[in-house]
């Protein structure tokens, strides 16, 4: 039984093919995860639905299959990419919202924690999935809305950060070099290779994605094409150890191939990488890193890679006004500030890179601002992202109080973030 006072973090990871649950309640040590069978490890719950004809009763995963095969009615699968293209979907002749019919799937597996938890304890929910796209933060959002968790912090962040955080969260002698993570579902095998670069201060953090197809091979050309993945992963680089993700890896057909990656590095099996990584994710967010090393920043492909602000005065001293902070999901970043105007109609905005270097300056032009006196004009600025490299800077026009009334006009600029259009 689960005890009411002890708060929990619940991580959900979430594909085409199936989604897992992992939570971490306080005080324990590890992030546990559901399974789906009573004393085993059985952590997949299918992704799919299946709606009996003439009635409204509808089960999920595992009961979605069981009662197809003695039922009649029909089952609905690849929820996420319906959920992503957006097109109604069919079932028995009925249309049902692609989304709605996936926040089903979502609250009802949510539902499998209450043998484990006091739903009034979860303090947050962090769900990754494998591409964090612009339609995929949309979708998530509208999912996470509709569900009964209002008091709970939600959360969104791609599998690559989902494996910083589980990695992090080992002990240092398995990430003090690079760090390879197989995932081997259906006929694709994905590497994922984290690496850290200890030159920069803080410590950035990389995930870098290799996509492979083997094929439907014989155990024999399957150990050999792995195996030679495993060369083209590892070699000229130093890697502390190796975890196989996947059914994929079910059986034993891969001895030469493991053997080679075994070989001075430690190697790990299991199905729960991610969920568990999203579970740290959240614990970070809500009460910081549990890690000891805590300056180490991921830089991902959903991540802002560069400080954004302004060079300002405060009184008599020069000091810099921070917009947007680096290493942040760009889709969260946005912020208000209010400044005065010193004098003429533009000012510049800083760009700085994480890495520190080519650092630019992009003067910003309120072209038709009324002319004024130095110091009279008060700007409202806006800085958000529209997407990983696009940055939108908003300012209107505030006037100075009863002094100089402002017009209240709206002046947008868009800034690439990777190319040199700064001055």
């Amino acid at each position: 039984m689960f005890e009411f006072n002890k708060s929990v973090i619940v991580g959900y990871d979430l594909s085409n093919e199936y989604s897992q649950i992992s939570y971490y309640t306080s005080g324990d040590d590890i992030a546990k995860t559901v399974s789906i069978k009573e004393d085993e490890e059985e952590y997949c719950i299918p992704l799919c639905l299946f709606k009996r004809s003439e009635v409204n009763q509808w089960f999920v995963g595992a009961d979605a299959i069981r009662y197809s095969q003695a039922d009649e009615g029909e089952m609905i699968w690849q929820l996420w990419d319906r959920a992503l293209i957006g097109e109604p979907v069919t079932v028995a002749g009925e249309q049902f919202d692609p989304i709605a019919l996936l926040t089903l799937y979502v609250r009802r597996t949510l539902n499998m924690l209450t043998n484990n938890v006091n739903k009034n304890s979860i303090e947050g929910i962090m769900f990754t999935v494998p591409g964090l796209t612009k339609r995929a933060i949309e979708v998530l959002t509208a999912v996470s809305s509709a569900l009964d968790y209002k008091s709970a912090k939600i959360g969104f962040l791609g599998r690559e950060e989902s494996i910083f955080y589980f990695i992090i969260n080992q002990p240092k002698e398995l990430w003090g070099h690079d760090v390879a993570v197989y995932d081997y579902a259906g006929k694709d095998l994905t590497c994922y290779t984290f690496r850290l670069n200890r030159i920069t201060r803080p410590v950035v953090s990389f995930v870098e994605k290799q996509d492979f197809t083997p094929g439907d091979l014989p155990d024999r050309e399957k150990d050999d094409a792995f195996l030679d993945i495993v060369h083209q992963t590892v070699d000229g680089r130093v890697v502390s150890c190796a975890y196989l993700l996947g059914d994929g890896f079910a059986g034993e057909w891969c001895n030469d191939s493991l053997r080679e990656l075994c070989r001075n590095r430690r190697s790990f099996r299991g199905n729960n990488l991610y969920s568990r990584g999203a579970c740290y994710a959240m614990q970070d967010r809500l009460k910081g890193v549990k890690n000891e090393d805590k300056n180490i920043i991921f830089l991902g492909r959903d991540k802002l890679k560069a400080n954004i602000g302004m060079d300002v005065i405060r009184g008599r001293e020069n000091s810099y006004l921070a917009l947007l902070d680096g290493g942040e999901n760009w889709f969260d970043s946005k912020k208000k500030a209010e400044v005065i105007l010193n004098e003429g109609n533009s000012f510049t905005v800083k760009i700085t890179p994480l890495d520190g270097r080519n650092v630019r300056n992009v003067n910003i032009v309120l072209d038709g601002l009324n002319e004024h006196e130095p110091k009279s004009v008060r700007l409202r600025i806006e800085a958000v992202m529209e997407s990983e490299d696009v940055l939108r800077i908003n300012v209107t026009d505030l006037g100075f109080g009863e002094f100089f009334e402002g017009s209240n006009r709206l002046f947008t600029r868009t800034i690439s973030l990777t190319e040199d259009n700064g001055v």
